[in-house]
This record gives C-alpha cells, structure tokens and sequence, in this order.
C-alpha cells in the first residue's frame, strides 16, 4: 500500500483542479494561490517520496505528469480569462499558448521514445526548474495580476526557461538517453 502513496498524493493533485477553479471565481485570490501552492507541494512530495523509497512505476511517471500539467493548465486557463478585458490580457494568453506548446511538443517526444524504446521517459532536473519558475509566475500573477513590470519580468524569464528545457529535452531524449538520433533514422529501423 505504501507504493501506492506517490499515486495518491497525485490524484489528490488532480482533485485540486476543480477546487482551484471554484476559488479562483469567487474571487478569493489568496485561497486560489493556497490551493495551486498545496497542489504544487503534493508534486513535490510524491515524487521525493517516489525515489526516496523507490516506489516509482509506470503509472506513477505517467499519472504525476499528467495532474501536474493539468493544474498548470488550468491555472493558467483561469488567468487568460480573468485576464480577456485587460490591457495585460497578451501576457497570460502567450504563456498559455507557449505552456501548451511546450507540453504538447515534450508529449509528442515521449510518445516517440514509447513507441520505439518501449519505455516511459522520466522528468529530468531542467523540467523541474521550468515547474518552479511556472509556480511563481502563475502565484505572482494571481496575487498581483496588475503588476504589469513584474509579470513582465517574469514572463521573460518564463519564455527563456522553457525554451532551455526543450532545448535540453531534445538533446537529452534524441541525442543522448534514447539514442534517438532524427526522425529519418526511427523510420528505418521500422521499415
């Protein structure tokens, strides 16, 4: 049963989507942020509790991922809307698009390295950053959402860390840890 812990703290994660969302419209930003930063710790235990104990598995890689981006997601999603009648309104909309982007393109790779290695990429320490520096943009941005040079600041260093984590996604999935040298030479070896 405690193997499963990591597990549960993730659906936990999951189940704070919708009482973030509730929060979140009430108006009541500060409990908005205390539920993305109580999702955001439940992240963090699992996956130390996860390797600390070695209760990783399979489920667990895919499972904690997915509720994490899904918070992400949908911290964001509430701050574009929130954010649609404002003249900041540029700033949470291309997260959002460049947040999807980065998730959809490190999902596209991991579906890759599934199908021709037949094995589940694990997180690495640049997506850990890129989580963290999300955390903190998303909390400024809901505790401060008209602090237009901070958000500003933070967007910049957002849209730096995410294109180094795809920069290093790709050198360390296609070009190191998978062997996965280009597209050309996964379609020869399936032919």
């Amino acid at each position: 049963m405690k193997k499963h812990i990591p597990n549960i703290l993730s659906v936990i994660r999951l189940l704070c989507i919708p009482f973030f969302v509730w929060v979140f419209w009430a108006g009541n930003r500060v409990a908005a942020a205390g539920v993305f930063f109580f999702a955001s710790a439940t992240d963090v235990l699992d996956g130390y509790l996860a390797r600390r104990n070695n209760w990783i598995t399979n489920v667990g890689k895919i499972l904690d991922p997915v509720a994490d981006k899904l918070m992400q997601f949908t911290v964001l999603l509430c701050l574009t809307i929130d954010f649609k009648d404002d003249d900041m309104f540029i700033i949470p909309l291309a997260l959002l698009i460049l947040f999807s982007l980065k998730e959809l393109t490190m999902m596209v790779g991991a579906i890759i390295v599934m199908r021709t290695k037949h094995s589940v990429v694990a997180s690495f320490w640049y997506g850990k950053f890129a989580t963290a520096v999300i955390f903190v943009l998303t909390v400024t941005m809901i505790l401060y959402p008209h602090n237009a040079v901070l958000n500003a600041i933070l967007c910049g260093l957002l849209i730096v860390t995410i294109l180094f984590a795809l920069i290093m996604y790709y050198i360390k999935i296609f070009r190191g840890l998978y062997g996965i040298k280009n597209f050309e030479n996964m379609r020869r070896t399936k032919e």
